[in-house]
């Protein structure tokens, strides 16, 4: 699976109120619990085992991007929300530097390969400098969808 295959410009945050990984992984569930995507009373199970794997081992990859993940029996689909925060946010990243593109990922129990391989798709699509750099100067969810997508029919 890759990002845009559930991305919509309602899971889309830009400019996240959020000034640091904890606060950021607590607004990007609740965009989910928004979107209907989880319901409100899993919520809280869902955050801690976001933050339950970010306290194991960052989620930070790198180039200021990070995807926090988990799996869930709460979801029967997977999950993401985009958040870009221009102004950076500590993640902890390999590279130590701070991280302004994140997506946050909730998988099924029971789809670990599809969730290994959806890790995979975002990070090499997040990989291209160009492309975080055209995210990171645009001011809407709109724009970015529209962004990735046009990137994906190249």
């Amino acid at each position: 699976m890759s990002l845009l295959e559930n991305l919509k410009k309602n899971n889309i945050l830009v400019n996240p109120e959020s000034r640091n990984k904890w606060d950021l992984i607590r607004e990007l569930v609740s965009v989910a619990v928004k979107c209907k995507y989880i319901a409100a009373n899993d919520s809280s199970t869902i955050t801690d085992a976001l933050i339950e794997r970010e306290e194991s081992m960052s989620t930070g990859i790198g180039n200021g991007v990070a995807i926090p993940h988990c799996t869930s029996p709460h979801v029967n689909e997977i999950i993401t929300i985009l958040a870009v925060a221009p102004g950076g946010i500590d993640f902890d990243a390999i590279d130590n530097e701070v991280v302004k593109i994140i997506v946050l990922l909730i998988v099924p129990k029971n789809k670990l390969s599809q969730h290994i391989k959806t890790l995979a798709n975002i990070a090499k699509m997040l990989n291209d400098e160009s492309l975080r750099n055209k995210i990171l100067s645009l001011k809407t969810p709109d724009s970015i969808l529209k962004t990735l997508n046009n990137y994906k029919n190249q």
